[in-house]
C-alpha cells in the first residue's frame, strides 16, 4: 500500500502502518524492522510527545463511545481546525493522527 493511497481514517494496525511512521512521518530509514508504534503503547506515547513537539500543538486522546472504535486522538488548534481521527486502540489512533497530520 503507498503512502498516497493510504486512507488514515481506515488504515489497519500492522507493520505495513509502522513502516510508514517510522519512514514518512519521523523520516527515519526502514532496515528492516521498526518499532510497533501502531500496537506497542509505549512506542504509541512517544510517537503523541513527538507530534505535539513537532506541531507545537496539543494531542489530546481519550475513549468514545462508538462502538469499534472506541478511541480518538485529536491535534488541537482551534475549535474549526481541529484534526481528528477514530480507532479501537489507543496506538492505532495516534498512527492515524501521525499520517493525517503529515498529509496536511
Amino acid at each position: 500500500m503507498a503512502s498516497n493511497q493510504t486512507d488514515p481514517y481506515r488504515v489497519p494496525a500492522g507493520r505495513e502502518l509502522d513502516a510508514l511512521i517510522h519512514h514518512q512521518v519521523l523520516g527515519n530509514q526502514v532496515n528492516g524492522s521498526c518499532p510497533s508504534y501502531s500496537t506497542d503503547e509505549a512506542e504509541a506515547d512517544r510517537l503523541k510527545a513527538l507530534l505535539k513537539r513537532l506541531s507545537g500543538k496539543e494531542i489530546v486522546t481519550g475513549h468514545t463511545r462508538i462502538r469499534g472504535r472506541s478511541w480518538f486522538a485529536r491535534c488541537e488548534t482551534d475549535p474549526s481546525t481541529s484534526t481528528e481521527v477514530l480507532a479501537d486502540t489507543y496506538p492505532l489512533a495516534i498512527c492515524r493522527l501521525a499520517l493525517l497530520r503529515k498529509r496536511s
